[in-house]
């Protein structure tokens, strides 16, 4: 077995041979060397006179600021501007937390969703109060016009005290859209 494995390997060197062999070539002769060629004239390009020039100094980029620089989550502003937008769901939820926030100052916007029921938030007179005043000035805000304070109370009245913040935003929808 040792021996037949041993002449396995000698005949595989002898045809590696062989074909090493066979694969070269003749010797060619030496190429003429090619003449240079003669030098061309050197063009220099000439400024133009429109374009700009830039300095070497690069201007510093800009450093991106991670600090929110808008209104305050849940004050009247941040209210009044989701109103503005649109933003009715946020502007009721930010709503809510700014009533309560009085009441229960560690409460964030995580803790305010619209399947709430709006008892939760409004705990209080004077939560009852700033979510009174928050939703008049938005949705004075967003219908681009004053109501009268009749006008409000009345709205004010058909919001469902024992309903959920979603039961809400479509109130208040329906009133923006003027139903």
């Amino acid at each position: 077995m040792k021996m037949q494995s041993h002449s396995r390997a000698l005949a595989c060197v002898a045809l590696a041979l062989a074909l090493g062999a066979c694969s070269q070539s003749a010797p060619h002769k030496a190429t003429a060397v090619a003449k240079p060629a003669a030098p061309k004239a050197v063009v220099v390009p000439q400024p133009d006179p429109d374009a700009v020039v830039q300095s070497a100094v690069a201007e510093p980029s800009p450093v991106f600021d991670e600090e929110y620089h808008g209104p305050d989550q849940g004050s009247l502003e941040s209210v009044t501007a989701l109103f503005a937008r649109g933003y009715i769901e946020s502007a009721m939820r930010e709503t809510m937390l700014a009533a309560v926030h009085n009441d229960y100052p560690l409460l964030g916007m995580r803790d305010v969703r619209l399947t709430d029921p709006v008892s939760k938030f409004l705990t209080s007179a004077q939560a009852a109060t700033t979510a009174h005043d928050y939703l008049y000035a938005g949705v004075q805000r967003r219908l681009g016009r004053p109501l009268s304070p009749a006008q409000w109370e009345q709205i004010w009245k058909g919001l469902p005290q024992q309903g959920l913040v979603s039961d809400w935003t479509k109130q208040i929808k329906r009133v923006l859209a003027g139903r």
